[in-house]
């Protein structure tokens, strides 16, 4: 008698286990029984499972004419309900398959798989007749009035539009008031004097400046030096002004003087620089005789530069 009720027991508790494992339904149901082509309709799956049951509604994949416009999913306690809205391209009685719904256990594996019955829907075109169209009363749906469309107002287009009458009408503007330029023209500029008139005119100058007579030697060989060194650039266009004596010395080649005036040219240049660098006191009588050098330097090749003067000789 204990060995029957024992066993009774454990048969009544293994099959209340069972119970509570496999107790899980699923419902589906669809919001219409018929639509038209493009027009949505919502597949709607209920689960009601225990609380020792995970429900998984997968992502749901249809093939043509069938098409998953959206899907949304909700638990509330213990259903679990997705939502797939579902529209169709073609005529006729469609079958819609049954959506599987995976079942796991407490501890997330895997249980077994419920998968609904298949529901046929009713397509139809929206040109056919169907008592069933309330709004149709049995005929052809009536034909929509034309919707009037509202084109945007281009405010951008206007502003800038706006902007650019504003810049024109200013330009305008300015160059109506504009103010007339007063041109005045340059009296016609002197040419300068020849350059060995001009050195010609220094030399006198330094002759007739006392700076011998004061005993001045340094400041007479510097102004001395600065008149030959400028006219040689102003008559040969050698910048005789930037180089050192040594420097004319090695572009000696370069000048169209004899041997004796760059000879006299460039001991002249050495005795200035002597008397401005060296401290080199030189006397009264060798100023003056470098003065007189300096003097028919200028004269003597005044025919290498100046044409007029080449023309003269050669007539003479």
């Amino acid at each position: 008698m204990k060995k029957s009720l024992v066993i009774s027991a454990i048969l009544l508790v293994a099959c209340s286990q069972d119970y509570a494992g496999t107790s899980v339904q699923m419902t589906v149901e669809l919001d219409t029984t018929y639509t038209t082509i493009g027009s949505p309709i919502v597949y709607t799956v209920t689960v009601q499972s225990p609380q020792d049951k995970i429900v998984q509604i997968p992502e749901w994949q249809l093939e043509d004419p069938l098409e998953i416009r959206s899907s949304e999913f909700s638990s509330s306690g213990v259903e679990k309900i997705g939502r797939f809205e579902i529209v169709f391209w073609d005529t006729g009685k469609v079958a819609i398959p049954g959506v599987t719904v995976s079942i796991l256990n407490k501890d997330s594996t895997f249980a077994y798989n419920m998968t609904a019955d298949s529901v046929f829907m009713d397509v139809i075109s929206i040109n056919e007749q169907n008592p069933s169209f309330k709004q149709s009363g049995g005929g052809i749906m009536p034909i929509k009035d034309p919707v009037p469309v509202r084109y945007p107002l281009p405010l951008q287009t206007i502003i800038l539009s706006i902007l650019l009458l504003g810049i024109l009408i200013a330009i305008g503007l300015i160059w109506t008031k504009r103010l007339k330029a007063d041109v005045s023209y340059e009296e016609r500029p002197e040419y300068l004097e020849e350059p060995d008139i001009v050195a010609l005119k220094k030399l006198d100058k330094i002759d007739q400046s006392g700076l011998l007579d004061r005993g001045d030697i340094k400041e007479f060989y510097a102004q001395l030096s600065l008149i030959l060194r400028e006219y040689t650039e102003n008559s040969l266009y050698i910048r005789t002004l930037e180089m050192t004596t040594e420097e004319i010395r090695a572009h000696r080649p370069g000048f169209p003087y004899t041997n004796t005036q760059i000879e006299s040219y460039l001991k002249i240049l050495s005795g200035a620089d002597m008397a401005k660098y060296a401290k080199h006191i030189a006397s009264v009588d060798q100023c003056s005789q470098d003065l007189s050098l300096s003097r028919s330097l200028v004269e003597e090749t005044i025919r290498y530069w100046k044409f007029d003067s080449i023309s003269g000789e050669n007539s003479q």
